[in-house]
């Protein structure tokens, strides 16, 4: 039976995502190697050494996320949650932008006062 849940990995586009994967662990593992012969080159460089393992990290990294996300797959979870199912979804309020009207300043005192303040500061001088 497990062997049928994972037939939908022999699918071109999940056999392309292998590839990429498997390439990209490989080409990482060569990157590690490589900082570790640098540092090697180095009288043993601590910070190549660093690189080396941290390229080694994102090679499991790599790998085990993908085979978290072909294991989702096959036990028909959703690999994204991008959208959620057709009776989950709500229409979506947008608001447009309303321009403020203006205030009318005979309400406020101190709003008019205020307001003849700054139409004294936008007069030329004339002078």
């Amino acid at each position: 039976m497990a062997a049928r849940s994972y037939r939908f990995a022999w699918h071109p586009r999940w056999l392309a995502g292998h590839v990429i994967v498997l390439a990209a662990a490989v080409t990482m593992v060569l990157l590690g190697r490589w900082q570790l012969t640098v540092s090697e080159h180095k009288g043993f460089s601590l910070q190549n050494f660093g690189y080396a393992l941290q390229w080694w990290a994102f090679t499991a990294a790599a790998l085990v996320i993908w085979g978290r996300i072909v294991r989702d797959r096959a036990h028909g979870e959703p690999v994204t949650r991008s959208q959620p199912p057709a009776e989950e979804q709500r229409p979506v309020a947008y608001r447009r932008y309303v321009m403020p009207t203006a205030v009318d300043s005979t309400d406020d005192p101190e709003l008019e006062r205020y307001n003849a303040y700054l139409r004294s500061l936008n007069r030329p001088e004339h002078g």
